[in-house]
C-alpha cells in the first residue's frame, strides 16, 4: 500500500540520514501523544513511519545534491530537483494529505506549484506570499493543482521546535489516524 501522508519540510538533517533530531524536537513525541504511533520512535528509526504507518517524511531540497544548513541558506535553484522528486513521488502515491513543516517550505512548494518565481526565504517577494498563506492548520487550496484523481488536503504545520504549537500537530495527526489504522504495513 501507499503513503496516505507526506510530512514536508525544507530540507533533512545535515549531519545524519534522520529528520527531527535535535533535542528540543517535539515532532516524535507528538507521534506517540496523538496516538499514531504504539511507542515513542527516535529519529533514527524514521522509515518505520512508512513502513507500518503509511507516514512518508520528504523534503523540498534533494538531500543527495545538497546538504543545507537552514532555511536561510537556501538559493532557488536548491528547489527544482527537489520539487521534482517530490512531485514526481505524489503523481505516484496519490497522498490523502501533505502537511509543510513551517511556512517557508508551504511558501516554495505554493509558489512552484503556482509558477511564480522562487526567492529565498528572506526576499520580500517570498515573505509576502508567506503572510497570505493563511493560519496554521488546513489551507484552504480548494483545487486540485496536481491534476491528480484524488483530492489532497494541504496542511500548513508549525515548525517542531521554536515555534511549536501542539494543538495543530495533534489535530493533523487525528485527521491521519483513520489512515494509518486501515494501512496495510510494508513487508519489504
Amino acid at each position: 500500500m501507499k503513503h496516505h501522508t507526506f510530512v514536508c519540510g525544507t530540507s533533512k538533517s545535515k549531519q545524519e540520514d534522520r529528520y527531527y533530531i535535535k533535542a528540543k524536537n517535539k515532532f516524535w513525541r507528538s507521534l506517540y501523544e496523538a496516538d499514531i504511533t504504539d511507542r515513542q520512535l527516535k529519529p533514527r528509526e524514521y522509515r518505520i513511519l512508512g513502513k507500518k504507518y503509511g507516514i512518508y517524511l520528504t523534503e523540498i531540497v534533494d538531500p543527495e545534491k545538497y546538504i543545507i544548513n537552514g532555511d536561510k541558506d537556501i538559493e532557488p535553484f536548491h528547489l527544482g530537483d527537489g520539487f521534482e522528486k517530490l512531485f514526481g513521488r505524489i503523481e505516484d502515491e496519490k497522498p490523502t494529505r501533505i502537511g509543510f513543516v513551517g511556512k517557508n517550505a508551504a511558501t516554495w512548494f505554493y509558489r512552484y506549484l503556482n509558477g511564480i518565481e522562487l526567492a529565498k526565504c528572506n526576499h520580500p517577494v517570498h515573505g509576502r506570499t508567506r503572510r497570505n498563506l493563511g493560519d496554521y492548520g488546513l489551507l484552504d487550496w480548494k483545487y486540485d493543482p496536481l491534476q491528480l484523481t484524488v483530492e489532497i488536503e494541504f496542511w500548513l504545520l508549525t515548525n517542531t521546535h521554536r515555534q511549536w504549537k501542539k494543538e495543530i500537530w495533534l489535530d493533523f495527526w487525528q485527521h491521519c489516524k483513520y489512515d494509518v489504522d486501515r494501512y496495510v504495513p510494508c513487508t519489504r
